[in-house]
């Protein structure tokens, strides 16, 4: 893979281009991850057309630009390096099929098609009892921080510890925007994304149920669900990635991209 400049705008993006002739294709990671998660897929891809692949910010080689950033924060300032360029076909993984939605949703002109692979964005569905713990964790969440404020202790530190998700413990700089992205629901923006669409999801995928896919293409007036027996959340990228081909290339197909 060779690097190329991103296009002038108010920042740049850590970016790398494969192939050159075709459609232009925009490749937006999952979050912790960066621009390499899609390496196998993408080398199968190459002659498909012009991929741009991105390390979006604060992952890879991309530095933090807000640390109270949402998603559409995310495609906004990417809106603003792809002006004048375009229309492109998007494909994401979990967070970068967020990222994707705020696009097509918010910046139409500059998308062609979305891509999702494990696509999140949308909230579960959960029992009242669950949602009633969850509300009594945040809470007791709430009340350690006040305490330690008051009395000096570190309770919520041991509350992290034993309530936040892995994620979020990492996330560093960027918990802001990890406690605003999991907690966002994409129904509107989904249902504002007219461009064609293709949903992947892993039978196996814990992170991102198969549900979220079928939600997505009852809410998007041009998607179509895959569901892929055997694969989780990350595999899809890695043994999935013929069968994913297989799926892109007959969406592109059908939708006349490689014409």
């Amino acid at each position: 893979m060779a690097n190329i400049p991103a296009h002038p705008s108010t920042e740049s993006w850590h970016e790398v281009t494969v192939g050159d002739k075709g459609p232009s294709f925009v490749w937006l990671h999952g979050w912790a991850q960066d621009l390499t998660a899609f390496d196998k897929l993408v080398s199968l891809l190459a002659g498909t057309g012009r991929h741009r692949l991105f390390d979006q910010p604060g992952f890879g080689k991309t530095p933090i630009a807000n640390m109270e950033a949402d998603t559409r924060d995310y495609a906004d300032r990417l809106a603003g390096i792809l002006k004048g360029t375009g229309p492109h076909i998007f494909v994401g993984h979990s967070f970068g099929v967020r990222v994707s939605i705020q696009m097509a949703a918010n910046h139409p002109e500059l998308v062609s098609a979305v891509i999702g692979i494990a696509g999140a964005g949308l909230q579960r569905k959960r029992s009242l009892l669950f949602q009633a713990k969850a509300q009594m964790t945040k809470t007791w969440g709430q009340m350690t921080r006040l305490i330690d404020q008051f009395f000096g202790t570190s309770l919520r530190s041991s509350f992290e510890a034993r309530f936040g998700s892995a994620d979020y413990r990492n996330a560093g700089a960027l918990r802001t925007t990890f406690v605003k992205v999991v907690t966002e629901d994409l129904s509107p923006q989904a249902a504002k994304t007219t461009c064609p669409v293709c949903l992947i999801y892993g039978e196996n995928d814990s992170e991102t149920p198969p549900e979220f896919g079928r939600r997505y293409a009852e809410l998007m007036p041009s998607a179509t669900f895959y569901e892929l027996p055997g694969f989780n959340h990350w595999d899809i990228l890695t043994r999935g990635t013929y069968q994913c081909e297989a799926i892109i290339k007959q969406f592109l197909d059908k939708s006349s991209f490689n014409d």
